[in-house]
């Protein structure tokens, strides 16, 4: 016989210890666009103020991989109405992640815009020269 309470309990146990790690920080889940010119990234950040946003940019990304890794960290702000104060609490105040570049990037001449909870992260491909062969 299945002992469905001492499931539950374990479950309840091992499921809060998971949140309290995995809800210190909330992994940044991205789409990655590429055109001829351009790599363009998209993040929901919802509830982030702009000020809190922090952008970084490796160009050593994983081996053997051509691009870079887009990081992206930020804060959310959750204001506590008077009178209430928290008796659980799940949602993470800190979002943080990487992105991996498919193709290398100028990350130099990088444009970010937020607006709506939308983080958009263009940066222009790296221009190649071609050798003439004679």
């Amino acid at each position: 016989m299945i002992d469905t309470d001492g499931l539950l309990r374990r479950l309840e146990e091992e499921g809060a210890e998971l949140m309290r790690v995995v809800g210190e920080r909330i992994p940044v889940f991205a789409d990655v666009l590429e055109s001829d010119d351009e790599v363009l990234v998209l993040v929901d950040l919802p509830g982030c103020e702009k000020h809190s946003l922090d952008l970084t940019y490796d160009e050593k990304g994983a081996v053997g991989e051509e691009g870079g890794v887009l990081g992206i960290e930020a804060r959310r702000e959750k204001p506590l109405k008077e009178g209430f104060e928290y008796v659980a609490e799940a949602r993470s105040d800190f979002v943080s992640g990487r992105v991996p570049i498919p193709v290398e990037v100028d990350y130099t001449g990088s444009e970010a815009t937020y607006e709506n909870g939308l983080l958009r992260v263009t940066l222009p491909k790296k221009e190649t020269s071609e050798i003439d062969l004679e």
